[in-house]
């Protein structure tokens, strides 16, 4: 039994994930009552949501940026950044592992998964873009939020220019993160089931078991 995950980084988590899948909702249900043709002020309501919504993933995920610099080894970029020998190394064999249909075992390491790494890095970029569209978007379209004053003496043919430019910019970050929801749940399935080290319930609890009789 390894103690993995220390109680802010668990918290951090999952209070990130379910913020993150409420304006991944919120934006469908946004979409969705486009595509069916409902009037704007109708929609403006969820848009609102969106943004109070991500103003809150905002203070939640700059406090996850902050603790891969203080948090326990596990947490911090040293362990989500591969860039030792032995991460590299692990990097290999998943892909190797992933390749051979799942014959023989995945790299098992304590905190992130090396190969998976290279998805959350390309994750946090991402968030980090959607966090600074999204505020200047609620600001230019809403006036609301930190950013809200810089478009008051704006023409709205420049905000209109800027808003289509940055939501072009926020929708891609968006398709990200729904293939990462989706990547992400079919390797927790699958690293689950043949490692066989809590992967899922170490989230909750925060220790990871690894059986002597596995490699």
């Amino acid at each position: 039994m390894v103690d993995a995950w220390d109680w802010p980084t668990r918290a951090l988590h999952w209070i990130n994930a379910a913020l993150v899948v409420t304006l991944a909702l919120l934006m469908l249900g946004k979409d969705g009552m486009e595509l069916l043709g409902v009037e704007k002020a109708l929609r403006r309501p969820l848009n609102f949501a969106h943004a109070y919504v991500g103003f809150a993933f905002i203070a939640t995920f700059s406090l996850r940026v902050i603790w891969a610099f203080v948090g326990n080894r596990y947490a911090r970029w040293a362990d989500i950044i591969p860039i030792s020998r032995e991460q590299r190394e692990g990097i290999a064999r998943d892909i190797k592992w992933y390749l051979s249909g799942f014959k023989g075992s995945p790299t098992r390491v304590a905190g992130h998964d090396p190969l998976a790494s290279l998805f959350y890095i390309v994750l946090f970029v991402v968030l980090a873009s959607q966090a600074a569209t999204g505020l200047v978007l609620s600001g230019a379209e809403l006036k609301v939020g930190p950013l809200s004053g810089l478009f008051s003496g704006m023409g709205e043919e420049a905000i209109k220019n800027i808003t289509e430019a940055l939501e072009e910019v926020h929708e891609a970050g968006f398709l990200y993160i729904l293939f990462f929801i989706f990547a992400h749940i079919v390797g927790l399935v699958v690293h689950e089931v043949s490692e066989k080290t809590g992967l899922f319930s170490s989230m909750i609890h925060g220790k990871k078991y690894f059986p002597k009789d596995r490699p």
